[in-house]
């Protein structure tokens, strides 16, 4: 029953043609990324290929978030999720489902644009780009999960569509945010704020350390610490996984 749910939202997916809109506005980013790299004075192509990917990244992150969020907030409102837990399948399976069905719609967006970048008329990294579109399937897989939870919770699609980008732009910023902490005097107040964001940065995936534009051109210079990253992103996905089942299994249909 588990697939026949992940089979459902892809098939929905595919009627509401969300990979062709994605394409369509790769499309318009790619132009974009194009026309600005060519304004630059020095290393056009670099400039186009550093656009291209913030563009892909972004891109990726809206398509795979408005979609996860409107497809659960309109099943609940037409009924669809009532009528499918009277069919033979537990809520924890219906929940499976869908974040597999999400996870493999970060699959696919994903390697589009991994496939957009290696397309590119630039020689970057080979290493580099294989390390940049696998940390984007990871980021992608963190946030339609962020997102699946927020569409269960909050009643309002568009309020669980800001709620997902106001937590994407926190992971994105902690780094910076512990950099500026660190570059002030160390006074009382400043070392209790430094504890704090620290062990916000240990719960909280660290987005910032993902999709680096400087890994397409230059390559991994600095390694990755993936087994933190992947370490990570599995306990964060097994909380907000079971955060999103608690709530599910409150609610009276």
């Amino acid at each position: 029953m588990i697939w026949l749910v992940v089979k459902y939202i892809l098939a929905a997916a595919a009627r509401d043609k969300i990979l062709i809109s994605f394409l369509l506005f790769m499309a318009v980013g790619i132009s974009l990324s194009v026309f600005l790299g060519s304004a630059a004075v020095t290393e056009k192509d670099q400039f186009s290929i550093v656009f291209a990917a913030s563009a892909l990244r972004l891109g990726s992150l809206f398509t795979l978030v408005l979609f996860t969020v409107f497809y659960i907030r309109k099943s609940f409102d037409t009924r669809d999720v009532e009528y499918m837990l009277t069919k033979p399948i537990n809520r924890l399976q219906f929940l499976t489902g869908n974040a597999l069905a999400f996870t493999l719609l970060s699959f696919i967006i994903a390697a589009l644009s991994s496939i957009i970048i290696f397309l590119m008329p630039i020689s970057g990294d080979i290493e580099g780009t294989l390390t940049w579109s696998l940390s984007l399937f990871i980021e992608l897989v963190l946030m339609s999960n962020i997102a699946l939870f927020f569409s269960f919770v909050l009643t309002s699609a568009v309020s669980a569509t800001l709620m997902s980008l106001a937590f994407y732009s926190l992971a994105r910023m902690i780094g910076g945010i512990l950099g500026v902490i660190a570059a002030e005097t160390q006074t009382g107040a400043m070392l209790l704020m430094e504890k704090i964001m620290l062990v916000i940065s240990i719960i909280i995936p660290r987005l910032d350390l993902m999709g680096q534009g400087s890994w397409l051109l230059y390559g991994v210079q600095d390694g990755v610490n993936w087994v933190f990253i992947i370490t990570q992103g599995i306990v964060f996905l097994g909380f907000i996984f079971s955060a999103t089942l608690i709530d599910f299994k409150r609610k009276q249909f």
